[in-house]
């Protein structure tokens, strides 16, 4: 996490390939050294395989999915002094993105110079002596199948999404940086999406919220009671998110112990654990500070 324990291949600037983004505007300034910006045209598998000429040895696996390719993350090496790397400065707004309900934003490979290079190089290279860079990068997070969640899911960024990012990027990379419970959470936050059932998923999304509250008894009663304490105030709200945390419980149980459910329980068992993980990582983002064991005793008592 701390730049002098980088990779030296970390230390250049990075491009990196995503889908699942629809960009109105031509690019978004996040940070300084932070921004996405629109690929147009798409990119062809001609000019994959021209980048495959040039060293990007896994070209052909990006064939299905180049169409859908319509943004990069470029992430600068400057002013950079603490927490996540060049590299995964750009991981880390793809996992705010997801945060923000972007579920479909996905992190695919990165290149040392732009994807706009290699976007349409066929038709721009035909008939003249136009060569590309040599290809310095790789493929990163490209998962064939991602689970998904139709009620939640947003593809277009609006300027609550772009302000909210820009105010709490530098936030969330110090916090992960400090603590090894809300960097496991944002780990959970993107890489839920790529286990190979729901069962699974829920599984992963319950191991960091339990980490976040950090209980080892009574856990349904005392999960319940310190997450709709520390999110509600007093009164039939609070009520309502204790019962509804108990009985997400009760569903996470019965789901990842293989208990005969129908469709529509298991669609809810997986929505509403990916939203109560969701409000704990952005309460503790927004509240710039990590949930201690004070923070759910204050909430029940005070």
């Amino acid at each position: 996490m701390n730049k002098k324990n980088q990779n030296p291949e970390n230390e250049r600037d990075w491009f990196v390939l995503g889908n699942g983004i629809e960009m109105k505007s031509k690019e978004i300034d996040f940070l300084p050294n932070l921004k996405m910006k629109r690929i147009d045209p798409e990119i062809s598998v001609f000019d994959l395989a021209a980048a495959g000429a040039k060293g990007f040895r896994e070209w052909a696996m990006l064939e299905p999915i180049s169409f859908s390719c319509r943004f990069e993350i470029i992430s600068i090496n400057a002013g950079i002094n603490f927490g996540y790397d060049v590299l995964n400065r750009a991981w880390l707004l793809n996992t705010l993105l997801v945060l923000r309900k972007k579920l479909k934003a996905n992190f695919i490979a990165c290149s040392d110079y732009s994807w706009n290079e290699i976007a349409g190089f066929q038709k721009r290279s035909a008939g003249n002596d136009l060569k590309l860079p040599a290809f310095r990068g790789n493929l990163l997070d490209f998962h064939t199948k991602i689970i998904q969640l139709p009620n939640l899911e947003s593809s277009e960024i609006d300027e609550s999404d772009i302000e909210w990012i820009k105010n709490h990027f530098e936030i969330a990379n110090s916090l992960a940086a400090k603590n090894d419970n809300f960097r496991f959470a944002l780990e959970t936050i993107n890489s839920w999406r790529y286990a190979k059932d729901i069962k699974s998923s829920i599984a992963i999304i319950w191991a960091a919220i339990e980490s976040i509250v950090g209980v080892s008894s009574e856990i349904v009663y005392r999960l319940s009671l310190n997450i709709s304490s520390l999110l509600e105030g007093r009164g039939e709200g609070r009520l309502n998110k204790f019962n509804q945390v108990k009985n997400l419980y009760g569903l996470r149980s019965k789901v990842v112990h293989g208990s005969d459910l129908k469709p529509n329980q298991i669609g809810v068992a997986i929505e509403e654990s990916f939203v109560l993980l969701n409000d704990l990582v952005i309460y503790m983002i927004e509240k710039n500070k990590i949930i201690t064991k004070i923070d759910f005793e204050e909430a029940i008592f005070y």
